[in-house]
């Protein structure tokens, strides 16, 4: 199914663990390790948090997603934290934040500010190609309520359509297997009982 398709293709989760320095069932250097590094290490050796299933990889696109338009450094630690929080899949959750990158942030970020500027009923310049750099730094205070009103928007969009569009074609994709299978088994002839 999709989970096959995806194992092959996601870091193992014990690797994950051991990188992060996960361990599963040891509670003996609990008590020497510190609150916020105890929670983090409970709620990362969490299984469902690495299991591949059609809700938790929905989720953990959503949660990749909504984070890829939060303009922070350490997108893909919020990412995992969060997914982790949430109890979703954690390693879809840090790929899906890649859908920033340098070759998409600009018209991101142009998405962004325009969405923003249509729901505050800002002015939105008629040529985006033809403002100067001076004008734009001028107004690069001011535009920072909308920029960030139109990616807080944004990701919100995105993360339900992602959520939307993952359940979607893992149900087409499992439809298409008991399909298969279906066919596969009307192939096969009976044995006749003697």
């Amino acid at each position: 199914m999709a989970s096959n398709w995806l194992r092959d293709r996601l870091p193992d989760p014990n690797t994950l663990r051991h990188t992060l320095h996960v361990k599963l069932g040891d509670n003996s250097s609990d008590s020497k390790a510190g609150g916020i590094r105890r929670w983090v290490r409970n709620t990362f050796a969490q299984p469902m948090v690495w299991h591949l299933n059609r809700r938790s990889v929905a989720g953990g696109v959503a949660v990749g997603l909504f984070v890829s338009w939060i303009p922070i450094p350490l997108q893909m630690l919020l990412a995992a934290v969060l997914a982790a929080v949430l109890r979703v899949h954690v390693p879809v959750s840090v790929v899906m934040v890649w859908f920033t990158n340098p070759l998409t942030f600009a018209p991101l970020l142009y998405a962004a500010w325009r969405s923003g500027s249509m729901i505050l009923g800002k002015p939105v310049f008629a040529d985006p190609l033809n403002f100067s750099t001076q004008s734009l730094l001028t107004h690069a205070g001011a535009a920072w309520p909308t920029l960030l009103t139109g990616m807080l928007f944004c990701a919100s969009v995105s993360a339900v359509l992602g959520f939307t569009a993952t359940l979607l074609i893992w149900r087409i994709h499992a439809i298409r297997r008991w399909r298969q299978r279906r066919s596969r088994q009307q192939m096969i002839p009976k044995s006749q009982d003697v």
